[in-house]
């Protein structure tokens, strides 16, 4: 059951490594996109408008760097704990040792058919043992790369949106104020845009807007490009995640030190890239009431009939949507946990 379980889970992560090379690697859409990204979107470029864009910027720049340097630590722990774990059990059950593997066979980190014996003959197992090894590194690689590249661009578009609702929220307001007392010795406080202030407010509004519009075609592309990989992570994470309960219930110590890792590894992947999408979301949540908070009374008929054209625009949420399908958050993280629980249990049932 161990050694099948572990085949199917192996199976299931080469599929998706085979997913990202073709949907991505070989994708002159992905290529595009990583360019238009690096060269036009990152916040690097938008870090001289003011100084909560250079604010914002530095925050950015500080979360993508520490999560880069935890995605390298899963790498660089992840690769020998995989391999090194049934190399150990080969050595502690003497498997190295002339005439070890009379009785037994090795065990491998991988199981692929050979034209040579390499659950027997020493020579066999180190050629596999190498090419394991290797494998695995490329598939880590492929793993934590297209993700970090991806959730690099999720971090700046959330960097977009809170520049853009810190614009909003801080709207210049008319520089004349009209104070009129009435009967009773009530104060009221009038302040309405020149003509030569509307026309400084439309190009203001005019550039949020198209600001705006950026960066829902920015993520619409995101979408557009990472939704096959999406699609497919997220299914592997509902089948895998069962598995992988399912194999270490067994409650052993060599099923417990080959799969409770990979278990508690999946699981916090699926709730960090869920968590770090749900940030879209959130931050463009905050939009509507955004441009509701600009001084729109204040504005000529013209102007406020094109806050009302906006306001109409940031009333839906921007969000990761894998081929227009649904949003990816914590609600499909949530689902996602449940179901593979449900499976965990029925098949323990069985």
């Amino acid at each position: 059951m161990m050694e099948a379980g572990h085949n199917y889970i192996m199976i299931m992560m080469t599929f998706i490594d085979i997913s990202r090379i073709t949907s991505l690697t070989f994708s002159t859409e992905y290529r595009k996109l990583c360019k238009e990204f690096f060269t036009k979107m990152h916040l690097f470029y938008f870090k001289d408008i003011s100084e909560h864009a250079m604010e914002t910027h530095k925050r950015v720049h500080l979360i993508s760097h520490l999560f880069t340097l935890w995605l390298l630590f899963q790498m660089l722990f992840g690769v020998p704990l995989f391999n090194l774990v049934p190399m150990y059990y080969n050595y502690a059950a003497g498997r190295y040792k002339p005439g070890g593997t009379q009785n037994s066979t090795f065990e491998h980190s991988m199981y692929y058919q050979y034209p040579f014996d390499t659950l027997t003959e020493i020579k066999g197992y180190i050629v596999a043992n190498i090419i394991n090894w290797i494998l695995s590194s490329l598939c880590v690689i492929w793993f934590c790369m297209c993700d970090l590249i991806l959730l690099l661009m999720v971090f700046n578009i959330w960097g977009h949106l809170r520049m853009l609702t810190y614009t909003l929220n801080n709207f210049p307001r008319p520089s004349v104020e009209t104070t009129i007392t009435i009967d009773g010795g009530l104060t009221v406080t009038s302040a309405i845009y020149s003509d030569e202030e509307n026309v400084h407010i439309f190009r203001k509004l005019k550039e949020c807007v198209d600001y705006h519009r950026r960066i829902v075609e920015f993520n619409s592309k995101v979408s557009d490009v990472f939704g096959p990989m999406l699609i497919i992570y997220y299914l592997y994470h509902q089948t895998s995640g069962c598995l992988l309960l399912l194999e270490c219930s067994q409650m052993t110590a060599p099923v417990l030190m080959r799969y409770l890792p990979l278990t508690i590894v999946c699981t916090q992947q699926l709730i960090q890239l869920s968590v770090i999408f749900e940030l879209i979301g959130t931050q463009s949540e905050k939009l509507p009431s955004a441009v509701y908070s600009v001084p729109w009374e204040c504005m000529s008929i013209s102007n406020k009939k094109f806050v009302i054209f906006f306001l109409m625009n940031v009333k839906e949420p921007i969000a990761v949507k894998p081929l227009g399908i649904a949003n990816v958050g914590v609600t499909t993280m949530a689902s996602i946990l449940r179901t593979s629980l449900s499976y965990f249990t029925f098949l323990r049932s069985i």
